[in-house]
């Protein structure tokens, strides 16, 4: 059998990357309207949660509860949100993304040493 003899059709290839372009236009209009404004509950959240928190380590603190107290009580919280399965998989993906991050961090730095050789 013969194999199929690859033809050179810049159209062909024109249209396909025209097509490729709309479409991931298309896709990011779409994220950016649904997306964009629960990023900025999530930024107001995490204000929100970074004020409250300030506000609650002054007040025990000026209530008279000692720091370490106050670092414990934080300590505890934070081990015991990372305990509940929503923490684990948020640590998991994090993870998974560092060590991502990490290999093609990597290969770059691989490449680059090749070609200044």
């Amino acid at each position: 059998m013969e194999s199929r003899r690859v033809l050179d059709r810049p159209a062909a290839r024109l249209a396909r990357s025209t097509g490729f372009a709309l479409v991931g236009l298309g896709l990011a209009a779409v994220a950016g309207r649904y997306l964009l404004p629960l990023v900025g509950r999530g930024f107001v959240r995490g204000i929100e949660f970074v004020v409250a928190g300030c506000v609650w380590v002054a007040t025990s603190i000026g209530v008279g509860v000692s720091v370490w107290d106050v670092l414990g009580t934080i300590g505890r919280a934070a081990v015991g949100s990372l305990v509940t399965p929503t923490g684990s998989i948020a640590l998991s993906i994090l993870v998974v993304i560092g060590i991502a991050a990490l290999y093609w961090l990597q290969r770059l730095l691989e490449s680059e040493g090749e070609s200044s050789s």
